[in-house]
């Protein structure tokens, strides 16, 4: 493996391109929509947007980082084929690029931030520094805290460009005017659906990982209160999340949105029920979980593109 793949495996390029996709289809096909539908304009232009969503990535590609960085002995155990930081890149280098990324995300963020007159907002993208590395540190060490932590991250690189929205302030400042309020829900339902279905997948791969979890010393659920009743409490998640798809199937058919609720039916709700919830009950082999987590990824990319429909019905 050449330096430059190794390094694009160790940010995790693939969940890079997920956050990327993510923000770009909330800001271009939700949030323009919706106020352009009332007449205004989005708060951050492309090339601010893409600073945003740049920074981001960036200091998300520093958390991979780090996160391998104290998970050596862990992956030596789990995934060593799989490992790059010390099998193929120093580990004071790992550490350098992690520093070097978060620096520039960090700094990317307050640009941003100051450029539109919120300067305050660059302090999002600390937070999530701070919360990457006491995650990586000490956080994915304990039950329960560690994929709060990281299904908290998911949710926020969805909130995130609500944050950097004008109309959502001015709504609270007028009583929460009618584009404000489209805003929150709308933001809302995909950064609950993204919190929710993180949950899952970090849960399924402390399942997945126990084996080297447990030699390094992690309290995961897992671990602690047991594979059975971790799996019943991943259970009662995931009919959380099939709740949720339902109630939203049937408000935007209610609103006539036919094919997106068709959409969301064939396209998120079957494919969790079948691939996720089903095979996760007769799961007991990392194997398993592992095959799991992959189709929840899957799942999460079918809800992220559903944001395409309201840039066409609007």
């Amino acid at each position: 493996m050449t330096l430059l793949a190794a390094f694009f495996r160790m940010v995790r390029y693939p969940n890079l391109i997920y956050i990327a996709l993510t923000q770009f289809l909330l800001q271009y096909c939700v949030v323009a929509p919706v106020l352009q539908n009332s007449g205004a304009e989005p708060s951050l232009s492309f090339p601010h947007f893409l600073m945003l969503c740049f920074s981001t990535v960036l200091v998300a590609a520093g958390g991979y980082i780090i996160n391998d960085y104290f998970d050596i002995n862990i992956d030596l155990v789990n995934k060593p084929e799989k490992m790059v930081v010390e099998k193929i890149i120093n580990r004071r280098w790992a550490m350098a690029w992690h520093t070097i990324l978060n620096m520039a995300g960090v700094s990317l963020g307050f640009v941003v931030a100051f450029q539109i007159g919120q300067f305050y907002l660059g302090f999002v993208q600390v937070f999530c520094t701070l919360l990457l590395w006491f995650y990586s540190t000490s956080f994915k060490r304990q039950v329960l805290i560690g994929n709060v932590a990281i299904s908290l991250l998911t949710a926020l690189s969805v909130v995130v460009v609500g944050f950097y929205e004008r109309q959502i302030y001015e709504s609270f400042e007028a009583i929460m005017s009618l584009t404000g309020r489209k805003l929150i829900k709308i933001i809302g339902i995909y950064a609950l659906f993204a919190f929710v279905l993180s949950m899952i997948r970090e849960i399924v791969k402390d399942m997945e990982d126990m084996i080297g979890d447990s030699k390094d010393g992690c309290r995961t659920i897992p671990i602690v209160w047991g594979l059975k009743k971790a799996k019943a409490f991943t259970m009662l998640l995931m009919v959380i999340l099939q709740v949720l798809l339902v109630i939203i199937m049937v408000v935007t058919a209610l609103k006539a949105w036919y094919a997106a609720a068709g959409y969301i039916l064939l396209f998120v709700l079957l494919p969790f029920t079948l691939f996720v919830q089903k095979p996760f009950l007769q799961a007991y082999q990392p194997a398993h979980f592992h095959k799991i987590s992959t189709w929840i990824k899957i799942v999460m990319l079918t809800g992220i593109l559903s944001m395409v429909f309201f840039k066409i019905m609007l």
